[in-house]
């Protein structure tokens, strides 16, 4: 039989948003201790998972090394949207311990407003010049998220050219000029807009993410439905909102009782692990592959 510390690490590993709903219901210092003693690989992706305030919240409760450890894992938006909500010295100290280019990348998103689609897109996309060929740009898209559908193509000073889709950089042959391949943006949005209104822009209706540029049409990123939609959700939310009130939230508690086989009351959700060191966390065990 599986032990409850096989089955939590699972659960969170299959069912990361699930798995944040049971956590966003518990006391903060729960959640840390939760997240200092499960694999990064496995806490991260729940971490980034939850709603930012709460997340934060967790985020205080633990060790600076911990959570750098954490935010370093994440994507840049959803580190910087942890960051946005973390007070000072914390913001500073975390941003201190970060790998440079994600630090970087989180000063500027913590530059806009947190009601603006400047912070809250993604920096992390694939970029070339004009001049970069085809087959270079196969090889960023395959080196970075499994998701990626284009590569931007940017000239002086990071202004915006355009794009090329997956499929027209497979269709070229590997030494074709991605000059020859861009098509211009259909459609922009500025880091200033508001996310209200980013919600209406008609571009929507043909891509499921779109450019966010800055001032001089800079790239700073994109915006992907899926982040719009959590960002509209997470600046509506009241910060204290108790997550066990809402259907979804009843349904993750639900369905952790039922895969762990335990009814525990809401302080126990999630059975406690053993705690891993760094030489345990590189290697994985049989029931975590």
């Amino acid at each position: 039989m599986a032990s409850a510390e096989s089955l939590s690490h699972a659960f969170m590993r299959s069912h990361p948003a699930q798995a944040a709903q049971v956590l966003e219901a518990l006391p903060a210092g729960e959640a840390a201790a939760l997240f200092a003693r499960v694999p990064v690989r496995i806490a991260a992706p729940v971490l980034g998972a939850m709603l930012p305030a709460t997340a934060a919240r967790a985020l205080r409760e633990l060790g600076d090394e911990r959570a750098i450890e954490l935010l370093a894992a994440l994507g840049a938006r959803q580190a910087a949207a942890l960051l946005r909500r973390s007070a000072e010295p914390l913001r500073s100290r975390l941003l201190a311990g970060l790998p440079t280019a994600r630090a970087l990348a989180s000063r500027v998103l913590l530059g806009h407003s947190d009601d603006t689609v400047g912070a809250w897109a993604e920096p992390e996309v694939a970029v070339l010049s004009p001049q970069a060929r085809a087959g270079e740009a196969l090889e960023r898209a395959r080196r970075g998220d499994a998701n990626v559908e284009r590569v931007y193509v940017v000239g002086a000073g990071q202004r915006l050219l355009g794009s090329v889709s997956l499929g027209a950089l497979l269709r070229a042959g590997e030494q074709a000029e991605l000059d020859s391949l861009t098509k211009p943006p259909e459609a922009v949005l500025a880091a200033r807009t508001p996310l209200a209104a980013a919600a209406a822009h008609p571009g929507w209706r043909r891509d499921s993410a779109l450019p966010v540029v800055e001032a001089g049409e800079r790239l700073l990123g994109e915006l992907t439905r899926g982040a719009l939609e959590r960002a509209l959700g997470s600046t509506a939310a009241h910060p204290d909102a108790d997550a066990e009130s809402t259907l979804a939230g009843l349904l993750a508690r639900g369905y952790w009782e039922i895969l762990s086989g335990t009814v525990l009351g809401a302080a126990a959700l999630l059975p406690p692990v053993r705690a891993v060191g760094r030489g345990q966390e590189e290697g994985r065990g049989d029931d975590e592959r």
